[in-house]
């Protein structure tokens, strides 16, 4: 997702499969994938203050970030439905110790805006996938002539058996990190919450909780006592 710099309307990125803006001096015959690469990679670093809006044709643009920081459900609302395994990271922790200044106020807010967000998106999700999961069992208690109905039929579409496993990777907090973390680019910051991430990723998949039987109704399940 990409936010306008001037607008408060969302627009959903181009896909490389799909119609969308071309960046400046592509041609209308050049591969959409290799022609947006460019402006996918500068739109992903365009967070204000610290980096300009990027331009794509006539409009102004900034990281999606802004927006939603950990799009998860642009995941779990893709089509066709399947049964998936999700590794959500998130820069920003939705607890944390109580801020004893300015700077550490700043950051606070910064964690509970985006992490509030995710968590929102995620819980909203359980509900509908829950309820598409009510629907297929639903449908098993209608007639089978009655389900060939059209209109019956419309109906059961909305129904799935999918079942989405999301494990959220929380990165480790720096010392002497503040509100800008999220733009911290430096070799020290990244060696860290790399290194963060694949060790708990790795200690993730031997565990592997997604093995374990889960609710027949539940059609995402959050493994949040993972780490």
């Amino acid at each position: 997702m990409r936010r306008r710099a001037k607008s408060s309307r969302r627009r959903a990125e181009p896909r490389a499969a799909a119609a969308g803006p071309r960046p400046p001096g592509a041609s209308a015959g050049q591969d959409l994938e290799s022609t947006l690469s460019g402006a996918a990679a500068a739109l992903g670093v365009a967070l204000p203050p610290a980096f300009p809006a990027v331009r794509v044709d006539d409009e102004s643009f900034w990281d999606g970030g802004i927006y939603s920081n950990t799009p998860i459900e642009v995941v779990l609302d893709d089509k066709p439905r399947r049964n998936s395994l999700i590794f959500s990271a998130n820069v920003w922790h939705p607890r944390g110790p109580e801020p004893e200044s300015i700077m550490q106020v700043l950051a606070r807010h910064k964690d509970i805006q985006f992490a509030s967000r995710a968590n929102s998106h995620v819980a909203r999700q359980k509900q509908i996938h829950r309820m598409r999961h009510i629907i297929r069992e639903l449908g098993q208690h209608v007639p089978a002539k009655k389900r060939d109905e059209p209109e019956v039929r419309e109906l059961l579409d909305y129904g799935c058996a999918s079942v989405m496993h999301v494990i959220p990777l929380s990165v480790p907090r720096l010392d002497g990190e503040d509100h800008t973390k999220d733009i911290d680019f430096s070799p020290h910051g990244i060696r860290a919450r790399w290194q963060a991430g694949y060790a708990d990723t790795r200690r993730v998949i031997e565990w592997a909780p997604w093995r374990r039987q889960v609710d027949a109704m539940d059609g995402i399940i959050v493994h949040e006592e993972v780490l």
